[in-house]
């Protein structure tokens, strides 16, 4: 790491990050001048093969060059790859494909059958995004009205699913169904149907909305909502083997948009489960979190009396500086509310900008003018008219890196403490240049492919937060060890080999915490325990 660099960290955060930047060993070449003495971080997949998927973005074939840094970035780190735009409704069925007079749609999935094919025979799976979105879909598959959408809605995921059969592992079958932000919601007081987008409130326009309040029967019972069960039930019908998602951004707000999204599942999960009672399964399976998060608004954890992390948390920082926490909206008490709801949560497309607003970069939204935030030329460009955040905290750019990478470690210590009910962890972009937002500079490599500070603050977070043990999620560990103290273990019930078995695992288990297990250790006590209570014999 250049000295400049280590400096910026040290005066923001103090000694204690200083010491844990010198012990965890990687060296980010400064702007321009890549160091002989760089160690690369490790590979993401294999530093988190215990815990999560770790995934990126295919942006077109240029991902999967050969020779290319982009595939070598992909092959290093990555093990599972969504498409950036190519499976998007408009790209597998353009409008001007969809003949209104003939019926006839003509779709075009040969970039889309490219990446797919190629990831797999790269040993990469493949998320589906996306099936149902009010964005960048053919306008056509709206008209005629609720029937002719749902009609269409249908053959268009028949149509999908089927051609994807059996290559794609899971899909955002609705993506972004809400409004923008919602701070608060009482799902006792308040309908989640009343913040979807493309309501008589929104400012923005959803076709699929549009459409299925057209002619709606609310005397029979249909509602501006059942494009969204539609949507499930079709994919469910016609992709049986793929785990379905519901996807959208700012679900840190954990008492407002988290809380309506987790309404509208739950209610439409118990709706499936009556009338398809034969299907074990629950309609919508996860909950993916977007995460285009800004480092200033949106804090990793919950606080103390919340948070699984309490060493970690800071009540008194302020929303930008280390340990920052909130009850009301973190990505933390997010994750809490969708688990302990009942559903598995995925990070879909994660970047972490820098600056306070979208419209608040100093270049602007041109990727021309895209400058690293360590490059000392642009040193003190990290504010501009109207838009004066950083203004009195920081005394340079080069400062927002640690900060960036900071919060990068903090978000990774909780997915890593919440990681038994993720499958994976998705980035959105290789390098900041690449990423749809340069010029908020949120990924973890610049420009030239060289690692910013938050490249080893996600390798290694415990590392980067100064922390001596490995973070891990024992919470399905916890439940089995209370599961084999609620039995009645006293020789009487089972007989004395399988409780003893019971015992003997349960005290191996009990011993792994206190002296810093890692997660393959906590998940293989978890297995075994499990396997011994299963196997109790009675007498």
């Amino acid at each position: 790491m250049s000295r400049h660099r280590r400096r910026a960290a040290a005066r923001w955060i103090g000694a204690g990050l200083a010491a844990a930047l010198a012990t965890v060993g990687y060296a980010v070449p400064a702007q321009g001048a890549p160091d002989a003495t760089e160690s690369p971080i490790p590979s993401l997949k294999e530093v988190y093969e215990d815990y999560f998927n770790v995934g990126n973005i295919y942006s077109g074939r240029q991902t999967y060059e050969e020779g290319s840094p982009n595939w070598a970035q992909v092959e290093r780190h990555y093990n599972v790859m969504t498409a950036e735009n190519i499976m998007k409704p408009d790209q597998l069925l353009p409008n001007a494909n969809i003949d209104l007079a003939t019926g006839e749609w003509d779709f075009t999935f040969d970039e889309a059958d490219y990446f797919v094919d190629e990831s797999l025979e790269r040993g990469i799976k493949v998320h589906g995004h996306v099936l149902v979105w009010h964005s960048q879909s053919p306008s056509k598959l709206f008209q005629g009205g609720r029937d002719a959408a749902r009609a269409n809605m249908e053959r268009y995921i028949e149509a999908v699913l089927t051609h994807f059969k059996g290559r794609v592992v899971s899909w955002d079958v609705v993506n972004e169904a809400f409004v923008d932000g919602l701070d608060t919601f009482d799902p006792e007081t308040q309908d989640w149907e009343d913040f979807l987008r493309g309501n008589p409130n929104d400012y923005a326009y959803s076709g699929w909305y549009n459409a299925y309040t057209t002619d709606m029967d609310v005397e029979a019972g249909e509602s501006p909502g059942d494009f969204i069960y539609d949507a499930f039930v079709f994919a469910r019908k016609y992709g049986p083997e793929t785990k379905l998602e519901y996807n959208d951004f700012n679900v840190f707000q954990s008492e407002g948009k988290a809380k309506a999204i987790i309404a509208m599942a739950t209610e439409l999960n118990e709706r499936y489960a009556a009338e398809y009672p034969d299907d074990p399964r629950q309609l919508i399976e996860t909950i993916g979190l977007q995460s285009h998060n800004y480092i200033n608004q949106t804090p990793a954890f919950a606080c103390s009396d919340l948070t699984r992390l309490p060493g970690l948390v800071d009540e008194a920082a302020e929303e930008w500086q280390p340990g920052a926490c909130s009850d009301h909206a973190s990505v933390e008490r997010s994750l809490q509310l969708i688990i302990e709801a009942g559903f598995t949560a995925n990070v879909s497309e994660l970047d972490l900008q820098v600056w306070e607003a979208w419209n608040a970069e100093p270049e602007g939204s041109n990727r021309a003018n895209y400058a690293d935030l360590d490059d000392p030329t642009v040193a003190d460009r990290f504010h501009k008219e109207g838009f004066t955040y950083w203004v009195g905290k920081i005394e340079s750019r080069t400062e927002l890196e640690a900060i960036q990478a900071q919060r990068y470690a903090e978000y990774f210590a909780v997915y890593k403490k919440y990681s038994k009910d993720m499958d994976r962890v998705t980035f959105w972009g290789l390098t900041d240049y690449l990423n749809w937002r340069a010029t908020h500079n949120p990924q973890l490599f610049n420009r030239d492919w060289s690692e910013k500070l938050s490249a080893p603050a996600v390798a290694d977070p415990e590392g980067w937060l100064g922390l001596t043990k490995p973070i891990v999620d024992e919470s399905h560990l916890l439940d089995a060890t209370a599961w084999a103290d609620g039995l009645d273990l006293r020789g009487k019930t089972y007989t004395g080999q399988s409780v003893a078995a019971v015992r003997s695992t349960q005290g191996k288990a009990n011993s792994l915490l206190p002296r810093g297990a890692n997660q393959g250790e906590v998940d293989a006590a978890t297995a075994a325990l499990i396997e011994a209570i299963t196997a109790l014999e009675p007498r």
